[in-house]
């Protein structure tokens, strides 16, 4: 079981990557190449339309990474937080350090 000081340590972790997050993705959002416009050649567009995929990929993978800590950050709120969603045994408190949105335990996650 996790101590008060423990969940508030990670809580606080959990925010401050949510925070970083939200700034990475506004930044990947802005900077999007303008896809098709004033474009030259083939090669030109097919350079940003390359760009523009890799933007995507990079998006996604952090949205998905913010919703696994807006997840995390409502099991704290419930008080679900560091149970393993498979065997619902406790996430070790070394585990929720090296990554706090974890979802299972260092068994569950290598048994796949």
């Amino acid at each position: 079981m996790l101590s008060q000081e423990n969940l508030k340590e990670l809580e606080n972790k959990l925010l401050q990557e949510k925070s970083e997050l939200e700034s990475e993705i506004q930044n990947v959002e802005k900077t999007a190449p303008d896809f098709g416009a004033d474009t030259d050649s083939f090669e030109e567009e097919t350079d940003e339309a390359e760009e523009l995929s890799t933007q995507f990929g990079i998006d996604r993978t952090l949205k998905e990474r913010l919703d696994d800590i807006e997840a995390a950050l409502g099991k704290i709120g419930s008080g679900d937080y560091g149970a393993c969603e498979k065997c619902r045994g406790e996430i070790s408190l070394e585990l929720l350090r090296l990554d706090p949105e974890s979802r299972y335990c260092r068994q569950c996650k290598q048994t796949g």
